[in-house]
């Protein structure tokens, strides 16, 4: 079994980043408001009462993350340069939205009762984050 080359730049740079697309989203001027509402609250409702704890767990559960999308971009069989580009990572992007996230995420949506917009915002969030962050580990091996 081939060991996996990590560049850990790029790891750095994709944690960091998928981080920053959480925030864009879920501000309340792009996907926030929407989403608390998906949920029947507020966006002030979903403040974290502790940030420092919340952020701090998000960027560990960050971290593991990124470490499957590595294996999983840069793993066995990808190691021709047709592989080393950005559209590499969106096509990933799009398999992982399409044949995992909209499974996961529609099919509990469904059975409760969640708005659609749930599982839009969700679902579109987890697109652009693993895009990017795909993106980047592919382009920047």
């Amino acid at each position: 079994m081939e060991e996996l080359q990590i560049n850990w730049m790029a790891f750095a740079t994709a944690v960091v980043a998928q981080m920053i697309v959480g925030y864009l989203w879920f501000h309340p001027a792009v996907m926030g408001k929407i989403w608390a509402r998906s949920l029947g609250k507020t966006y002030e409702d979903l403040t974290p009462k502790n940030p420092a704890v919340t952020y701090g767990i998000a960027f560990l559960l960050t971290l593991l993350f990124t470490m499957f999308l590595v294996a999983n971009v840069t793993g066995p069989g990808q190691e021709d340069l047709k592989f080393h580009t950005f559209q590499h990572g969106i096509v990933h992007a799009i398999t992982l939205a399409l044949m995992i996230l909209l499974p996961v995420f529609g099919t509990p949506a469904l059975f409760e009762k969640r708005d659609w917009r749930w599982v839009l915002v969700h679902v579109g969030y987890w697109f652009c984050r693993i895009g990017v962050a795909a993106g980047i580990l592919s382009y920047w091996r």
